[in-house]
């Protein structure tokens, strides 16, 4: 049992901590892909030592199959592909991304959004687990994170403000990504308002990834895409969707 969860799991908790700790070797993933993956995780141990995989699993097996399934799709346009994440922590998920797209030679524009608060922030009463804790991403967290995109070599652009602010901004200057990972606050109305945005921003045949759908908040946007967009990819932590169809 790890920190942040009841002592006693509710069978709905039950079947979630099942599927986390479930065997999935058996997903296909290219050779491309193993070595990006491998690339990724030796830059982030190297950066972040034993706390490399803080608050992210980016790099587990059934969350990069997602990705790829992802980036195959969009890849095969065969251009630049703009990468947008809402909430990139250490940057393992945004480096996984660049990486993965670079390996398809379609890498193009890698944009996060994170406050990174002083801090960090409370989160977790909304949870399947329902225990709030303080989550320490912050601005140490930051520099972690940039650090780890330059010694991959990749340029990101980093807006240091909320989800709501950099996102309207980004609608205000008409950009459009062709993949945007939501991945902000898991509860209340943001994980509404962050997909909603993130939909605007979208470029015609996109990609929009949900992450946690198993957090309640989370869940009830997850039921709306399930009925009116495309299913591309899911696991037990992401699911994407293209809503244009």
């Amino acid at each position: 049992m790890s920190a942040g969860e009841p002592a006693r799991l509710t069978p709905p908790q039950r079947r979630l901590r099942e599927l986390q700790q479930a065997d999935y070797s058996h997903l296909p993933l290219s050779a491309a892909t193993e070595v990006s993956v491998d690339r990724v995780r030796r830059a982030a141990e190297a950066v972040y030592g034993e706390r490399w995989n803080f608050y992210s699993n980016a790099l587990r097996r059934e969350v990069v199959h997602v990705f790829e399934r992802a980036l195959d799709l969009l890849a095969a346009a065969g251009r630049p592909l703009a990468y947008l994440e809402i909430g990139s922590c250490q940057g393992l998920s945004m480096s996984l991304v660049g990486e993965l797209a670079r390996n398809r030679d379609v890498l193009g524009r890698l944009v996060s959004i994170d406050p990174y608060f002083e801090g960090g922030y409370v989160e977790g009463a909304a949870s399947p687990w329902g225990v709030e804790s303080t989550i320490r991403i912050d601005k140490t967290t930051r520099d972690g994170a940039l650090e780890l995109y330059r010694s991959l070599a990749l340029e990101v652009e980093l807006l240091e403000e909320t989800s709501t602010a950099g996102l309207k901004r980004l609608v205000r200057a008409d950009d459009t990504f062709d993949l945007i990972y939501v991945d902000g606050s898991h509860e209340g109305l943001l994980p509404f308002s962050d997909t909603g945005l993130a939909v605007a921003l979208l470029a015609p045949g996109g990609v929009v990834v949900l992450d946690d759908h198993h957090w309640p908040d989370v869940k009830q946007v997850k039921e709306i895409c399930d009925r009116h967009c495309r299913h591309v990819g899911e696991s037990w932590k992401l699911v994407a969707y293209r809503p244009d169809g």
